[in-house]
C-alpha cells in the first residue's frame, strides 16, 4: 500500500511530508491565508535552507528568532507572512 503524501505537488517536498511528522504538522501550521500546496512546500523550503533533509524541531527551537524570520523570508518566501510564521515553526518556538 502506497503511503505517500501528494500534498504539496513537488516530489521531493511531498517525500518529506511522507515521512516525517514535524514536516506534516508544519505544513498544516502554515496553511492560513496562502495555497495549500505553497504551505506544505514550505517544511521542504525550510529543511533546504537549514542544509538538512528533515526538520528537526530541537535545531529550530535553538535557532535565533530573528535569523529564522529571515531564513523563512527568503525569496520564495515560506509563506504571505514569513515572520509571523516563523514564530510559530514548528509548535515548540
Amino acid at each position: 500500500m502506497d503511503r505517500s503524501l501528494r500534498i504539496a505537488q513537488q516530489p521531493d517536498a511531498d517525500d518529506l511530508l511522507s515521512r516525517s511528522p514535524l514536516a506534516a504538522l508544519t505544513g498544516m501550521l502554515l496553511d492560513q491565508q496562502v495555497p495549500m500546496e505553497w504551505a506544505f512546500t514550505g517544511p521542504y523550503t525550510i529543511a533546504q535552507r537549514l542544509g538538512r533533509d528533515d526538520l528537526d524541531a530541537h535545531e529550530i527551537a535553538a535557532y535565533d528568532p530573528e535569523a529564522f524570520a529571515a531564513l523563512c523570508a527568503e525569496k520564495p518566501a515560506v509563506h504571505r507572512y514569513p515572520g509571523s510564521m516563523a514564530m510559530g515553526v514548528p509548535p515548540c518556538r
